[in-house]
């Protein structure tokens, strides 16, 4: 059955984002506070696989983790996705009519989208790591741990988003929305056509804003980082719709997720992580431990 603006769907899609966002915007102070918390006997090395389990149940925990500040963030995420939802065919229509009379989106549009592959950002991951090994380069190597983190928290979390909202993509029907909900994961192997109920969310946008807000946030001390990731993730972004593959509020809830993913996994290696020095019969050096929690 089809389903137009589809909004009860969307409450349980997005449950996600506020509490999300609270956790990624927590105060520093708070974070040190809780180390603090923490009596030594609690402390032990953590395997990178551990970490990555407890990020993961951390986000599907969220919506039963909500404040006030949490809530309140939800609900003008929620509200502000619901305008674009009833907007969208609106909003699309206006894109695509700036396309055609701009000939040079065509040339720059595929280029971008490139960039959101979740494949291609796994692989600049990959290399932040080997650099980070190569030239003892610390901070290159723990960004693109962390970058690989947060590309399997996004794209699991984008692919279950994808099943159970099967949303129609703009190109199935001429710039129509449709909302078919999890059927649709059944149907698209039955017609033939894999990817055409799988716009909500961007897996292209999460993916780049989850990469992009990792990279920004480990320098952030160079102000042209921040601008630069931010804002080609911003681009590929956009060039989901004048790829024909998105709606726009596919795009930002795809950009909000991956942005307070890729904060909560910087924010939580950095909680757990304490570096400090160390005073031995042998002499002085640096002690390094992950926080149990």
């Amino acid at each position: 059955m089809r389903k137009k603006h589809l909004l009860a769907s969307l409450l349980v899609l997005c449950c996600f984002c506020g509490q999300l966002l609270f956790a990624a915007a927590a105060d520093d102070s708070q974070a040190g506070a809780l180390k603090e918390s923490i009596p030594p006997a609690k402390e032990k090395k953590e395997s990178y696989f551990s970490n990555f389990i407890k990020d993961d149940v951390e986000i599907w925990t969220a919506p039963f983790n909500l404040d006030l500040k949490g809530s309140l963030l939800f609900v003008a995420i929620l509200a502000g996705t619901g305008v674009l939802i009833a907007n969208d065919e609106a909003i699309y229509k206006g894109f695509k009519n700036y396309q055609n009379n701009h000939p040079w989106v065509d040339t720059i549009s595929p280029k971008a989208s490139f960039l959101g592959d979740w494949g291609i950002d796994c692989g600049i991951a990959g290399l932040f790591v080997l650099s980070g090994l190569a030239f003892k380069d610390k901070k290159a190597r723990d960004t693109g741990l962390m970058a690989l983190e947060t590309m399997m928290h996004t794209g699991l979390l984008a692919q279950v988003f994808k099943h159970l909202a099967g949303r129609q993509r703009p190109s199935a029907e001429d710039g129509q929305d449709y909302w078919f909900g999890p059927g649709a994961f059944f149907n698209r192997y039955r017609e033939g056509s894999f990817a055409r109920y799988d716009a909500f969310l961007s897996g292209h946008t999460i993916s780049a804003w989850g990469l992009a807000t990792v990279i920004a946030e480990n320098y952030k001390n160079h102000f042209w980082v921040p601008l630069a990731c931010y804002g080609l993730a911003t681009v590929v972004g956009l060039s989901r719709l004048t790829e024909d593959t998105h709606w726009f509020s596919d795009v930002f809830v795809g950009a909000v997720l991956g942005y307070v993913i890729g904060r909560m996994v910087v924010r939580n290696r950095n909680r757990r992580l304490q570096i400090a020095p160390s005073v031995t019969a042998g002499g002085m050096g640096l002690s390094v431990s992950y926080l149990f929690q």
